[in-house]
């Protein structure tokens, strides 16, 4: 089965870059790569735009918190969407290059998982932002996903000096995505 794929326009994407160094600015960001941090920023909110946009496509009824530019503890969840009727909730997790190519796995926080799992959502879908056109390689239900992540070590991100997890790629499943997309209540 093929990987959907969601196109954001140069502009939006010119539009999180500077939303993006803004953010930085006016948070002070010292001690870690502002270049990483920024790239960070951006591929998140295109990745959440891209998936509102395959949402939309598919007429789904859903919320989403939009463009969320303050600190972690206030951050709600990215999507809700209703299902036969009932909300569930949906986290996007975009990766980067390395992630997709060389360690074929998603990176998930280690404080996350150990402190604060009534603060992942119900599924979790992984996507890849190549300069705009985002790939969605797939989606993880939360309970595969805490399986997953009690199995993984702890590791350094030397880019952001946070300590995570991780969950292999192959966990993430396209299928699921794509019943998923199809079962959603629509508008």
């Amino acid at each position: 089965m093929e990987h959907i794929t969601q196109q954001i326009s140069k502009e939006e994407l010119e539009f999180y870059k500077k939303k993006a160094v803004e953010k930085i600015k006016a948070e002070g960001w010292e001690g870690r790569s502002t270049e990483q941090k920024t790239e960070n920023f951006v591929n998140c909110w295109v990745t959440e735009e891209a998936f509102k946009k395959l949402l939309m496509k598919n007429k789904a009824f859903f919320r989403h918190r939009g463009l969320y530019v303050g600190d972690a503890a206030g951050a709600g969840v990215d999507f809700e969407v209703k299902e036969n009727d009932r909300w569930i909730t949906i986290g996007v997790r975009s990766i980067n290059d390395d992630s997709l190519n060389r360690w074929k796995s998603v990176a998930y926080p280690e404080d996350r998982f150990l402190t604060e799992q009534h603060k992942i959502p119900d599924y979790v879908v992984a996507c890849h932002n190549d300069n705009g056109c985002v790939t969605f390689l797939g989606i993880i239900e939360k309970k595969e996903l805490l399986d997953e992540l009690g199995r993984s070590r702890r590791l350094k991100s030397k880019a952001n000096q946070e300590l995570f997890r991780t969950v292999p790629l192959e966990k993430f499943s396209n299928e699921q995505l794509n019943d998923l997309l199809k079962e959603l209540d629509k508008l």
